[in-house]
């Protein structure tokens, strides 16, 4: 649990630094360059995998996950103020508790069930209170749906990733996954660029070191691997447990506005839903 906690407080930073630093850059260069340098960080670790099948296994998971996430995620920037990507991917819960539901029949049992949809349904209402506002203009429905497509994406992954990824070495787990998301974003966005007119500012190297590095390449091996340690529902409504930390640096570092009554009526309520999320643990582990 300490991990994803710690990974949440991490995220909730890089909102500020991709929509003020770095959506003058071509997202699929970020997204592509943030991957590359993930797997750098763990390309040590890559032969601590040995099994052909996992390889393989791991290599489309990452592509899922993180290349397919990734550059939708970034692109989604060109479309929303950074309030409002923080505010669509309060989703992701319900995506992961969709998933467990269609495949998992224990978590279909009576009192589970409902607590367990009661968890998530909390957490997005807390979050959903902090940081909502009317986006103000049309393009944000083209932003929504590009997100909701990252949201999908990350939510199959850590779904998958919790179930059947080996324990063998998660740093080698997440260093097949950061190659074939590399792999997958490069090929999918260094052919359309016009790499003559491309600049990067020595502030933007240090931002992407730090994404690439920290944001992404440390806290993913932290979320994937924490992720084993939870339930299902407890994983669902700590993919909103970055809001409330993302509203209190935007309001303390980024000097944005917010209102303070509704950030405490929605942390309590984040609060609340991981209780409630134990709760429904604490029923699976006695069926």
């Amino acid at each position: 649990m300490w991990r994803l906690i710690a990974v949440s407080i991490i995220w909730a930073f890089s909102f500020g630094l991709i929509k003020g630093k770095l959506t003058g850059l071509d997202s699929g260069l970020v997204a592509s360059i943030r991957l590359i340098l993930c797997f750098l960080c763990f390309a040590p670790f890559i032969f601590k995998i040995a099994e052909a099948k996992m390889r393989g296994r791991l290599l489309l998971l990452g592509m899922v996950q993180f290349g397919i996430m990734y550059l939708a995620y970034i692109q989604s920037y060109q479309y929303l103020p950074g309030y409002l990507v923080a505010v669509f991917t309060i989703f992701t819960p319900f995506y992961v508790l969709a998933l467990n539901l269609v495949f998992d029949a224990t978590s279909r049992k009576g009192r589970t069930l409902i607590l367990a949809l009661a968890a998530v349904v909390i957490s997005i209402i807390g979050a959903a209170v902090i940081v909502f506002k009317a986006p103000g203009q049309e393009e944000y429905i083209i932003g929504f749906l590009i997100l909701q497509l990252a949201n999908i994406s990350f939510a199959i992954g850590q779904w998958n990733y919790q179930r059947w990824a080996g324990e063998e070495s998660h740093a080698g787990n997440m260093a097949w996954m950061y190659l074939g998301a590399a792999t997958f974003a490069s090929l999918m966005s260094f052919p359309q660029l016009e790499w003559s007119t491309i600049s990067i500012s020595n502030e933007q190297v240090l931002v992407l070191l730090y994404l690439g590095v920290i944001a992404s390449g440390l806290c993913f091996y932290l979320w994937n691997s924490g992720s084993k340690q939870v339930a299902p529902a407890t994983l669902a409504v700590m993919n909103n447990g970055y809001i409330p930390v993302a509203v209190i640096a935007s309001i303390v570092l980024f000097s944005e506005e917010a209102d303070l009554g509704r950030l405490m009526i929605g942390g309590v309520l984040i609060l609340l839903s991981v209780f409630v999320s134990y709760r429904s643990t604490a029923d699976l582990s006695k069926a």
